[in-house]
């Protein structure tokens, strides 16, 4: 060859990357073992001596193509698996740093309830005292009335305080209850009648076509499932205070507003809508990570941990919650 031999073209050839890996045959008058050898050595995939026979020169170029099929299709499958490694790997990287950052948000979050708890505890209870004091107001009405009414609002203020400490306490809290078989239908009655002083001005609340009132009964249905049932009943009264405060919002008289509770079984699954018809549904701009961290429609309310703490619940047991527009309705649907 001229210029250089065919050991110095193997030799490129297989330090080019587009040629690194295609096979190569040499054909080659080289009787001297070493310098076979040496041809092997350097690189080639298989040695065929001059003369040859045709058919022994077929064989031997087809079952190089073969192998080389072979590697290439190999070579795809571990591309793709790598790929998919590569997704599952940043995928768990995300949900790790994830995890790390709500930690942090927890130890955030203990800290601040544990300072705040203590004057909000004294402000709550001098306050109740303050209303005692009004009441004994006597001589001008006009007064009495204005201080009440400021004390109603500051009350209103403490309780918001109060909404988003019980909030931030869930993130911090290590859950160490245990599953029971419990009624599904009683922990949505109890969580009702927690929450019913505050709705009961708001909105008329119907659960499976029954009209809510503090003497239903809370085994009157029966849908059990294995859970744990205090942190369940913290779901139903996250959303139960989401419609709450919506429906202080909303223009609606109070005879065409609706807060429907549906449950009931598909197959194995208990199903749980929560329905309210206080804006119309959901804004659009926030429907897709309602469930995320600091995400909330409510101005000087919360701090939108709410929703996020429940979807952590029905995940911690097995379920799905999820969250959509219906008929002018918010809908709020948890699968158990």
């Amino acid at each position: 060859m001229p210029k250089i031999d065919g050991f110095e073209a193997i030799k490129i050839l297989r330090n080019t990357p587009s040629t690194r890996d295609i096979p190569i045959l040499m054909i080659s008058s080289l009787d001297n073992q070493n310098q076979k050898v040496q041809a092997l050595q350097s690189g080639i995939s298989d040695f065929i001596s001059v003369p040859f026979d045709k058919s022994a020169l077929i064989i031997r170029v087809n079952s190089l193509l073969n192998l080389y099929l072979m590697f290439l299709e190999t070579k795809k499958e571990l591309k793709l698996n790598n790929n998919e490694l590569e997704e599952k790997v940043n995928k768990a990287i995300e949900k790790k740093l994830e995890d790390v950052k709500l930690a942090s948000i927890g130890k955030i979050a203990a800290g601040i309830t544990h300072e705040i708890n203590s004057p909000l505890t004294y402000m709550k209870s001098n306050l109740e005292l303050m209303s005692y004091d009004i009441e004994d107001i006597e001589g001008n009405e006009k007064i009495k009335l204005s201080l009440l009414e400021t004390h109603k609002i500051i009350d209103s203020g403490l309780n918001r305080i109060r909404n988003i400490i019980d909030n931030t306490r869930e993130i911090a809290k290590k859950g160490k209850n245990s599953f029971h078989n419990e009624n599904l239908y009683a922990t949505i009655v109890f969580s009702t009648r927690m929450i019913y002083n505050r709705a009961k001005h708001l909105m008329p609340i119907i659960i499976n076509n029954k009209k809510f009132d503090l003497n239903l009964d809370e085994n009157f249905e029966q849908f059990s499932r294995s859970m744990i049932k205090e942190k369940l009943e913290q779901v139903w009264i996250i959303i139960l205070n989401n419609a709450c405060d919506e429906f202080e919002t909303s223009d609606k008289e109070y005879d065409a507003r609706k807060m429907i509770i549906d449950i009931s079984y598909d197959e194995e699954k208990v199903i749980t809508k929560f329905k309210d018809n206080a804006n119309n549904g959901i804004p659009n701009d926030i429907i897709s990570n309602i469930f995320d961290p600091f995400i909330s429609t409510k101005v000087d309310k919360g701090m939108g941990f709410g929703l996020n703490i429940a979807k952590e619940i029905v995940e911690e047991h097995g379920g799905k919650i999820s969250a959509y527009n219906e008929d002018n309705y918010a809908v709020f649907e948890i699968v158990l």
